[in-house]
């Protein structure tokens, strides 16, 4: 699971430091532009090299979009970048939905994510599969507060 196996809510906190940069945006197809515009800009105040920066602004729109589609319950969603030891730690918590996001194997060639045939159109399905490829490690936890999902880059 995680190391967050407590409550979802309580791992996202609030308590101010330079070493974190905290944003709330509405639960809508345009947070997920307010939050790649949000990471590039803490990533460019702290001296962040413009690869790990652009790598973090993917996996942040991934998890963004997933808690616009999939979280039920929410109208807005809270997020934090948080420099560590060994680099960037990325979460994003909403109030839930069904079930916790689950790392996925990559589709078999010749079939999309969902197991239908490959047809090129899909635009769905690939998002965790593109966190799983990126980050150095991601996780989730959920509880009747919340859900929170975390990438380290």
């Amino acid at each position: 699971m995680s190391e967050f196996d407590g409550d979802a809510s309580a791992a996202y906190s609030d308590d101010r430091d330079d070493s974190a940069y905290r944003w709330s945006t509405p639960r809508i197809p345009e947070g997920v532009i307010d939050s790649r515009q949000h990471v590039r800009d803490a990533m460019l105040a702290w001296g962040e090299p413009e690869e790990r920066t652009e790598t973090a602004v993917l996996l942040v729109s991934e998890l963004v979009t997933n808690s616009v589609r999939y979280s039920a319950r929410s109208a807005t969603v809270r997020c934090c970048l948080r420099r560590t030891c060994s680099g960037i730690r990325i979460q994003v918590w909403d109030a839930g939905g069904d079930g916790v996001p689950a790392q996925r194997r990559p589709p078999e060639y010749g079939t999309e994510p969902d197991g239908a045939a490959r047809t090129g159109l899909s635009e769905r399905g690939r998002g965790l599969l593109i966190v799983t490829a990126l980050a150095a490690a991601w996780g989730t936890c959920q509880d009747a507060g919340g859900r929170l999902v975390w990438a380290d880059v």
